[in-house]
């Protein structure tokens, strides 16, 4: 369709109404009507429902996202989905969005995120309208915690169009109290009731009564002239823009971020710093260790034999390895050479063999080079102690070159964690500038309440003092914004 003229987004918790409403206008719209003789054969059923599981009528582009619609303990509604239709000259957009305290809590956070999207897509909003059981006797958890996310969910700009729609009951037969909400500033003007009950009969047999039809027939000419009175107020008000739906829902969507990414990031800058503790300890370890076995020599005295020219001649065996003197000193006269008949008469000399080396004498000659044991002074190598302080040598190398790598990551962790934990802030102020209800403690109640948990299983007081600090200041900070929402409501309603 061309331009809306008008825009409605319904809002609600999970079973108050919504798709029932949107029902009812649709046929409001298209001059349908329940009536005494034909009943439900000329309405028309844009969403599905209990009594009509599929639509009659296609208001809308997109396929309908209800679950099983015989399933009353779940939300039906699973995404937004937009009708349109023509009333009076008028094209009138029609938003259904997903609700509010599903059974399946951990939704709410998507839901409220694609409420928050589908807004801000079309060109404006004229009326945003909450359905509220009215029912409903007491403030129970359930309708308190729908309260509370409507109330921190729409921006401030739209609080001049807010309507609200007391279903299943009547201005007389409403049980809900209108100061649960007081926090809504709920006008008189904007606040209606409808009885729209059509749909919720279980069995078709009951049109057999006429009696009862009289009375739905009633219902719902209440019902149309409710509808009626309903869409002249929003003709008298003032479409507003949806630019601040888009910024919200970014800003949300960056807070559920950080939400998940804050406990991530600390988690892995504290491993990373409880790493870094543990390899300086083996740097500290291992340097010790190498200063311990630096000294893997010690100074040991050998006997060393050199050969040594002498004044005089000895009788020396030309038959070992190493320089054997069998007669040092030789009284004989100088032969160089081997000569049996010469040596038989040394000193040395047992008959033809020496009394020393046990060789034949024939062996033998002069020289004045002979052997001299002198001590000489080396350094030996401890092998044990070598080997560990090799070992140790190399543990410190291996250790700096993990600690700067190390290093370098705790820097980009704490640089991440601090940009997420400013990020977070900024956000929450941002936030605070475009919905100053936003509950804020309620918003980071699961995130501290994580923190908390990781601080408790830490077994490093270094990290259970970080993940409490974290905690501490978002604390503080949403306490704080929270408190001055208060005082500000306070000054407002009372």
């Amino acid at each position: 369709m061309s331009t809306p003229d008008i825009v409605m987004a319904f809002i609600g918790e999970s079973g108050s109404g919504k798709s029932t409403c949107i029902n009812y206008f649709a046929n409001y719209f298209t001059a349908s009507s329940f009536d005494y003789q034909n009943h439900y054969s000329k309405m028309k059923i844009v969403i599905p429902n209990n009594l009509f599981p599929k639509p009659n009528f296609v208001a809308s582009s997109q396929q309908h996202t209800e679950r099983n619609v015989h399933d009353n303990t779940m939300s039906q509604t699973q995404a937004c989905s937009v009708y349109d239709f023509k009333y009076n000259e008028q094209h009138i957009k029609i938003i259904d969005t997903p609700g509010f305290n599903d059974t399946d809590s951990s939704k709410d956070d998507q839901n409220i995120q694609k409420i928050l999207k589908q807004i801000s897509q079309v060109p404006f909003i004229t009326a945003i309208i909450i359905t509220i059981n009215g029912t409903n006797t007491r403030l129970s958890t359930s309708i308190r915690t729908t309260l509370t996310q409507l109330r921190g969910s729409l921006p401030d700009s739209v609080f001049d169009n807010l309507f609200f729609i007391f279903t299943n009951c009547t201005e007389e037969t409403r049980n809900f109290d209108l100061k649960l909400l007081s926090e809504l500033n709920p006008s008189v003007e904007r606040t209606f009731h409808m009885q729209n009950s059509l749909f919720s009969i279980k069995d078709l047999t009951i049109l057999e009564n006429n009696k009862l039809v009289r009375k739905m027939v009633q219902t719902w000419e209440d019902s149309v002239e409710t509808m009626r009175e309903i869409m002249d107020k929003i003709d008298q008000t003032s479409a507003t823009s949806v630019q601040e739906f888009e910024e919200m829902r970014i800003r949300r969507e960056r807070l559920l971020a950080h939400k998940e990414n804050l406990i991530v990031k600390q988690k892995s800058l504290l491993e990373i710093i409880k790493q870094l503790e543990i390899e300086k300890d083996r740097l500290k370890t291992a340097s010790n260790d190498q200063q311990a076995n630096r000294n893997f020599t010690e100074e040991k005295t050998i006997s060393v034999i050199e050969i040594e020219k002498k004044p005089y001649f000895s009788t020396l065996c030309t038959q070992h390895g190493k320089v054997q003197v069998c007669h040092e000193k030789c009284s004989l006269s100088y032969e160089p050479n081997l000569n049996l008949a010469h040596f038989e008469r040394c000193a040395a000399a047992d008959g033809k063999n020496c009394r020393h080396c046990k060789c034949g004498m024939n062996e033998h000659l002069h020289s004045y080079e002979i052997p001299v044991s002198r001590p000489k002074t080396i350094n030996e190598i401890i092998q044990s102690k070598k080997a560990a302080y090799d070992k140790a040598t190399k543990d410190v190398y291996t250790t700096h070159v993990k600690l700067l790598i190390f290093d370098s990551a705790r820097a980009e962790f704490e640089s991440e964690v601090n940009d997420i934990k400013n990020d977070l802030i900024s956000t929450i102020r941002e936030l605070k500038q475009i919905c100053s209800n936003f509950n804020f403690l309620e918003e980071m109640k699961g995130t501290i309440e994580k923190l908390r948990k990781e601080a408790k299983i830490a077994t490093d007081m270094r990290a259970k003092e970080e993940f409490n600090n974290t905690a501490d200041a978002i604390e503080q900070l949403s306490t704080s914004l929270t408190n001055k929402l208060h005082v500000r409501n306070k000054r407002i309603f009372s």
